[in-house]
């Protein structure tokens, strides 16, 4: 009954619920910048994302899980609390359009909150030995970390699949690693609950994928936002009691272009908060690749780092030395940061000059 309740009813719930969004939900309305689209598409899918997993969490309970720990776990806690506040500011924006400003600060608010509740890490867990950290450092890196990701996957959410898909692969190697009998983490078990949440978000996720791929439904914020949230407090929780490079590393290609687009951007004088098509996956769009393609891509780039995370040094290996006696999970996150910012600055320097000689023309 558990895996029914972990992959099935979220899935189908999500499913059902998203076909509701399609036919009642706001509609996402080109806008000549970020928005393209041809006409009209419904959004706001990632309310469907959160029902699948609020109806997981239902069955669960029915059959004697104790999901009422979810509320009684600080760090759990913390971590549900921002992704359902996320939900609501992005359901807000798809409905009422916030201004970007306002919605930024809501959302720094809410993760500042949910950190003081939980989860906040005062050891870290890099090259097999712990770092001890102060509490308000720790509190202030979860709350950065669920507000960044929040805002990245947001950000990254401009391509059918892409985001979403992203999220899906991400949530989905965090919960295996929690599965009781291959946590290869260095501290104490991390709770079942949420490997449970994981697990029923991910395939949540798949139920809204069903309709998004197509181009029939948006995640819109709502789903952007609060699946990122999820993201940086599972990673956030998950460094409680295991490698802090694992999720990190799961989430670079999503972080290496949110964050060379912004800190380009800046450097060429372009304002942050405006809508625009200069993250590397919109260059790949602009040029003729279809929005499955770049989704695959991104999927692809997502499994390598998942590949190095599950099968690579940090799984069996904590601990291990490589060159020059640095620790295997530094060396391959390292690497692959390397490799994720020579990939955006080589199609920055080739594909990105291309478009712009085009549009001088």
């Amino acid at each position: 009954m558990s895996l029914v309740a972990l992959f099935v009813v979220p899935f189908a719930v999500s499913a059902v619920v998203c076909w509701l969004m399609i036919r009642f939900g706001p509609k996402d309305a080109p806008d000549g910048a970020r928005k393209v689209q041809a006409a009209p598409v419904p959004s706001s899918g990632g309310i469907g994302v959160l029902s699948g997993v609020v109806a997981a969490a239902g069955v669960l309970s029915l059959f004697g899980a104790p999901v009422s720990g979810l509320l009684q776990t600080a760090p759990l806690a913390g971590i549900a609390a921002y992704t359902v506040f996320a939900a609501l500011v992005g359901w807000a924006d798809d409905v009422y359009g916030l201004p970007a400003t306002a919605k930024l600060v809501a959302l720094l608010g809410g993760a500042v909150m949910a950190a003081l509740i939980g989860p906040q890490p005062v050891l870290l867990w890099i090259g097999g030995g712990s770092i001890a950290i102060p509490w308000m450092l720790g509190a202030l890196g979860a709350a950065v970390f669920m507000f960044v990701m929040a805002n990245a996957v947001n950000f990254m959410d401009g391509a059918n699949g892409i985001a979403m898909g992203t999220a899906l692969i991400i949530l989905l190697v965090l919960a295996m690693m929690l599965v009781p009998g291959t946590v290869f983490s260095p501290g104490e078990p991390a709770p079942s609950l949420l490997m449970a949440l994981l697990f029923a978000a991910a395939s949540a996720l798949a139920g809204f994928l069903v309709w998004n791929l197509p181009g029939k439904l948006y995640a819109g914020d709502a789903g952007a936002l609060s699946t990122g949230g999820l993201i940086g407090g599972a990673s956030v929780l998950f460094a409680l009691h295991g490698p802090a490079l694992a999720p990190l590393t799961l989430c670079l290609p999503i972080l290496v272009d949110v964050f060379m687009t912004l800190a380009w951007r800046a450097r060429h004088g372009r304002p942050l908060m405006h809508a625009h098509r200069d993250h590397a996956y919109q260059l790949l769009l602009r040029s003729g690749w279809d929005h499955g393609r770049v989704a695959r891509l991104w999927w692809g780039m997502t499994a390598v780092c998942a590949g190095a995370v599950i099968a690579g040094p940090f799984a069996g290996a904590i601990g291990a030395h490589g060159l020059g006696g640095l620790p295997l999970d530094v060396i391959v996150f390292v690497a692959l940061l390397s490799a994720g910012i020579w990939l955006w600055v080589r199609q920055r320097l080739t594909l990105g000059r291309q478009l712009e000689a085009a549009t001088d023309q």
